[in-house]
């Protein structure tokens, strides 16, 4: 028998979540982000994608999300086959744009020339300096983790019209905000060799070993954070990656990043109650937990094995997810609209 929170007891645990989140990502920022990835996120991409799978994934049509799951095939064997950023960036901008149009067109032709026009977007659009790198890196990441589960945290608050849930959300800006200014010296904090081989490096140009680290990269120069100038690609590598895993304002990033996956996580579980995503077939249940096991040994055996492994799943949730988070965002337009056209 499953514990039931009501919405507001719902609230008041996942402040506690956002607390004990941030807590562990400033003492430990990329030990706890390996361990969530590795141990929450498996579960998290399969009990969602059967959630998801019982509502059609919010589309219009029967087989829409047969597109997105393609595209995600085809996104993992580029992945795999270390084919450039460029081409993940134009097929997860595809998948974006497409999926507004699946989500909210009830005739096929208007769907599926919409799907033309995303792929005709994605092809001129995708490879410029901002669309490239916010569709390959950002979007799968920290939008997918942070952006979109305040959105889910806001359109529950105005739903539920609760001081509950509106405290829960400032919590979630006030801790996500925080990690902006307060930059921890991490005194004694060291990484180790295990962490540095599973999380990356930055190789020089741009590249990393690693999409984890090239995200710290990416958004720590698009900062300017110090230590990274403006012509960092003629710096030397090695000062690079001491900045990147020394640095207390590079350190301070790394916390908000493992305290958005963590939370990410957690908040989805804490929602069970909530949104009933347990409540599948014996059957499916069964397999989603042997699946878990199985990615949890794979882990454990060779940490990067697991990343490629588990690769293809953690895509196609955020893909997957794409309509809903268009629907999201639309009934969060159309709420803040009514409520303008009511006040005097």
């Amino acid at each position: 028998m499953s514990l039931k929170l009501n919405p507001d007891q719902v609230n008041y645990l996942n402040m506690g979540l956002m607390a004990l989140s941030a807590a562990l990502a400033y003492a430990r920022p990329f030990e706890l982000f390996l361990f969530v990835y590795a141990v929450l996120g498996p579960l998290h991409y399969l009990t969602e994608i059967s959630w998801l799978h019982d509502r059609n994934y919010y589309t219009r049509g029967r087989y829409d999300y047969w597109v997105l799951l393609g595209t995600s095939v085809l996104i993992t064997a580029c992945y795999l086959g270390g084919s450039a950023g460029g081409v993940l960036a134009g097929l997860t901008s595809f998948a974006f744009i497409a999926a507004f149009f699946f989500a909210f067109f009830e005739k096929p032709l208007a769907r599926y020339l919409g799907a033309g026009v995303a792929a005709l977007a994605a092809f001129l659009f995708a490879g410029s300096a901002g669309v490239g790198p916010f569709f390959g890196l950002l979007m799968p990441t920290l939008v997918h983790v942070f952006l979109f589960t305040a959105f889910f945290i806001l359109a529950g608050a105005l739903r539920g019209k609760s001081l509950s849930g509106a405290l829960s959300l400032a919590v979630f800006a006030a801790v996500g905000g925080s990690f902006l200014f307060f930059h921890p010296a991490h005194s004694g904090y060291q990484v180790g060799d295990y962490v540095r081989d599973n999380y990356g490096t930055f190789q020089g140009d741009g590249r990393a070993s690693n999409p984890f680290i090239g995200v710290n990269y990416f958004v720590a120069k698009s900062l300017g954070l110090q230590g990274l100038a403006a012509g960092s690609r003629t710096d030397s590598v090695d000062a690079v990656n001491v900045f990147l895993y020394r640095n207390p304002a590079a350190l301070a990033l790394m916390s908000f990043i493992a305290f958005a996956y963590t939370y990410h996580y957690l908040n989805w579980f804490s929602k069970t109650s909530v949104i009933r995503w347990h409540e599948v077939p014996r059957g499916r249940m069964a397999a989603v937990v042997l699946a878990w096991l199985a990615s949890l040994g794979i882990y454990a055996y060779d940490y990067s094995a697991g990343i490629k492994w588990l690769f293809f799943l953690s895509f196609t949730h955020v893909l997957l997810e794409f309509p809903l988070n268009h629907l999201t965002a639309a009934g969060l337009l159309r709420e803040f609209k009514g409520r303008s056209a009511v006040s005097p």
